[in-house]
Parts: C-alpha cells; sequence; structure tokens
C-alpha cells in the first residue's frame, strides 16, 4: 500500500444496514439496539462520524471486505426514552472497507477514503444532458403532484451533482449501490441520462393526463401511485 493510500485510510464505526447513503443525501435514523446506541455515543464524543455499509436484511456477518460505504455525518439527534434516539444523518466521503478492527460490541473497521478518478468522458456535456432531462422530470412530477418535489439548487461538480441526481431518483437499492461504486463520474451520468432518459416521456405523459383531469373535475391517484414503483425492476 502507497504513503497516499495510507494517508487516506481511517478507523471508523460501521453501521450495516439494508439502505444505500449516497453522498449528500440525507437520511433519518432510529437507533434502538443497545450496540448502535453505544455506537452514536461514542460517535458523539469524537467526530460524529461513522460509515454505513449495505447489507442485505438475511445477510449474516459482517459486510464483506472490499465493500464500498458511505460516511454518516451525525446532524442532529433527539434522545428518546430508554436511552434510544432519532438521528439525521448525511453521507458525505465514500469508502472502501479494508479490513475490521478492535472488539467494540459494534463492528469497526480500517477503511481507505475513495473518490472519482480522472475520466474521459465530457462530464460537462453530461452534466447538461441529464440537467435537461431532470427540470423536465422536475416539471412533470410537480404538475402531477401540484407543488415542487424535487429541488431545483444541484452542487457544481461532476460527482456531487451525479450523486445529487442519484439520491432523488426512486432508484432500487442495487442500482444506488451501483452508483455508488463507480469510481468514474462520466460513467455515472451516463447511467443517469439512460435512466431518466427511459421514464421521461411516461412521466410527461402522466402529467399531461393529469392536467387534464384536473381540469374536467377528475383526479389521477392511480398515476400517482404507479410513480411510486418506478425503478425498481
Amino acid at each position: 500500500m502507497s504513503s497516499t493510500e495510507l494517508f487516506n485510510t481511517k478507523e471508523i464505526p460501521v453501521f450495516p444496514l439494508s439502505v444505500v447513503l449516497l453522498p449528500g443525501a440525507l437520511l433519518p435514523l432510529h437507533i434502538f439496539e443497545e450496540r448502535y446506541k453505544e455506537m452514536i455515543k461514542d460517535c458523539l464524543e469524537s467526530d460524529k462520524v461513522f460509515g454505513l455499509t449495505y447489507s442485505a436484511e438475511n445477510e449474516t456477518g459482517p459486510p464483506a471486505i472490499g465493500a464500498i460505504g458511505s460516511l454518516a455525518q451525525i446532524m442532529a439527534v433527539v434522545p428518546l426514552d430508554g436511552g434510544r434516539m432519532n438521528i439525521l444523518t448525511v453521507g458525505t466521503t465514500r469508502y472502501k472497507t479494508l479490513k475490521y478492527v478492535g472488539n467494540k460490541a459494534y463492528l469497526k473497521a480500517e477503511v481507505e477514503l475513495i473518490s472519482d478518478q480522472t475520466d474521459d468522458y465530457d462530464n460537462n456535456a453530461l452534466m447538461l444532458e441529464v440537467r435537461k432531462l431532470y427540470d423536465r422530470a422536475a416539471e412533470a412530477l410537480k404538475a402531477l403532484n401540484d407543488e415542487q418535489t424535487l429541488p431545483k439548487e444541484l452542487p457544481e461538480t461532476p460527482e456531487d451533482f451525479s450523486f445529487a441526481i442519484g439520491a432523488v431518483l426512486q432508484l432500487s437499492t442495487e442500482k444506488k449501490q451501483m452508483l455508488l461504486e463507480l469510481r468514474s463520474s462520466g460513467l455515472r451520468l451516463n447511467k443517469l441520462r439512460k435512466y431518466l432518459s427511459s421514464i421521461i416521456d411516461d412521466y410527461e405523459t402522466r402529467a399531461q393526463i393529469h392536467s387534464r383531469a384536473k381540469r374536467n373535475g377528475h383526479g389521477s391517484s392511480e398515476a400517482l401511485k404507479t410513480l411510486k414503483n418506478e425503478f425498481k425492476d
């Protein structure tokens, strides 16, 4: 391992969960197990950071060595009875699990902090394409829900921009984990462009139907229900 890699390593508590936390995304959590009460207490006494690694609900044992996760920064804590708590976290830096360490009740790991590598894609052009599709989707969803549902402000760097888009789309956990693991902003943007291209016509058609139904005095609840199932294939 090079000195640069060593510089980018860190020991962190690890919380295996059946969710994927993308950088920049908010994630509320209810903490009730004793080992995770201890973990959050220790985090609050240090840098308020732990790692969240995806683990399937039926999976036993710690996530595999080499698994990619995201650091979770604790933003707020609401104490509850019995030591339970609700916390609000935000995803920050990604990491690769190198090894598990320590003897705490909860998992601790040495991880390598990672980010995107240089690629040959025209990321600025891809960002423009994705932004246009995203804005069209936002307008369609606004029409369907009769209110703004997707954020207008987005990060300006390709890496942060791509994760912000991925975080608001209703992607399956498998697709979110795939986006998390990609080390190329261009490749991630290209995937998102394809996702948005595959659903935008359907969104806009439903928005038109909803608008016509409103003028006729009827709702379109069925269209809204169907939207919740997008990207789960």
